[in-house]
């Protein structure tokens, strides 16, 4: 009887054994579990026809497949102002957003920990004068008011705008903006002239308000920023979501007008105004050493009218994926 007792408590305690085994997570599984972000939150800096890829895919789904398949919560966020977008990422409560070179560089700049991790679009920058005015060609609009969101791609653009045309940034006055603002002193005639991305530009110039000058050449580089940490913790589940650009980019090249609709209906804009800004967009443009190149001139650039106070330097701790 004796014998029976032992042998049936041996075979118990093999089965709970195999069972705790077979029940419990691997040290693989608890890595992974370590290694993956439960909670991540993708945005973007105000709103763009450039952020096309993002805008796309979330429409899409694409984003979101990515979520469920590493099982984790995603959230998607518009920010209205630079410090906001940095402070986000600072206090870890953003992963990725799509917006234009400064702002990742000023945050950089902060020691923020941001990199850029990929080039969603680019596109020419423009200068908005009313349609009934005087102001013919650049050179004309020195003694002029000029808004601008400083610290913007559209801010280094139209400085190197005016260089180009004989004039320094003593020569015109320029007021720091943000679109909205902007766009009622625009329409208001507080201001001569508006340095501004799409569909800002597209909407005075197809409601008769707005005109744009020739001479720009500035290329404005919409970037994927995103938080290094979250490179770090999640490497795979990153590298899935830029795959997801990727596969957007793609997408709107060869469903053009299917993509046009997406994003009059994401950015409450009428058709008519994402069309006309279509042609100014590369949607999948090259991201190779010019681009790091003209980044590190707008970091420099950023730097020298006093915006940031460290040197950035973007090759080596700006965009190191």
């Amino acid at each position: 009887m004796t014998k029976k007792i032992i042998l049936i408590i041996i075979v118990l305690i093999v089965v709970a054994f195999v069972a705790y085994n077979y029940l419990m997570p691997s040290d693989d599984d608890n890595d992974t579990a370590k290694d993956v972000t439960k909670d991540i939150t993708i945005g973007s800096f105000f709103r763009a026809v450039d952020y096309a890829p993002y805008l796309v895919a979330r429409d899409q789904g694409w984003f979101d497949e990515v979520a469920n398949e590493y099982s984790v919560n995603l959230s998607y966020v518009e920010f209205q102002s630079l410090p906001s977008v940095n402070e986000a990422f600072a206090t870890d409560n953003v992963d990725m957003v799509f917006e234009a070179e400064p702002p990742a560089i000023i945050g950089r700049s902060a020691g923020i920990g941001i990199l850029i991790a990929d080039s969603g679009v680019s596109l020419i920058q423009e200068i908005l004068v009313h349609t009934d005015s005087e102001i013919r060609e650049v050179k004309d609009l020195k003694g002029k008011k000029i808004a601008v969101l400083a610290g913007t791609s559209s801010h280094y653009g139209l400085v190197k705008i005016l260089e180009a045309a004989g004039l320094s940034r003593d020569d015109v006055e320029v007021l720091d903006m943000v679109p909205p603002d902007a766009k009622a002193a625009f329409g208001t005639n507080q201001v001569d002239a508006w340095a501004v991305w799409p569909p800002f530009v597209e909407q005075e110039v197809l409601s008769g308000l707005g005109r744009t000058l020739g001479g720009g050449d500035v290329f404005i580089q919409s970037i994927v920023a995103v938080r290094e940490k979250f490179s770090v913790e999640s490497p795979e589940l990153l590298s899935d979501l830029l795959a997801v650009v990727g596969r957007a980019q793609d997408w709107i090249l060869a469903n053009e007008e299917s993509a046009q609709q997406i994003i009059a209906t994401e950015l409450d804009l009428e058709l008519a105004v994402v069309v006309e800004a279509w042609p100014k967009h590369n949607f999948k443009p090259p991201f190779g050493d010019d681009e790091i190149a003209d980044i590190q001139a707008k970091a420099d650039f950023l730097l020298e009218v006093g915006l940031i106070d460290n040197k950035v330097n973007v090759g080596g701790e700006l965009i190191k994926l």
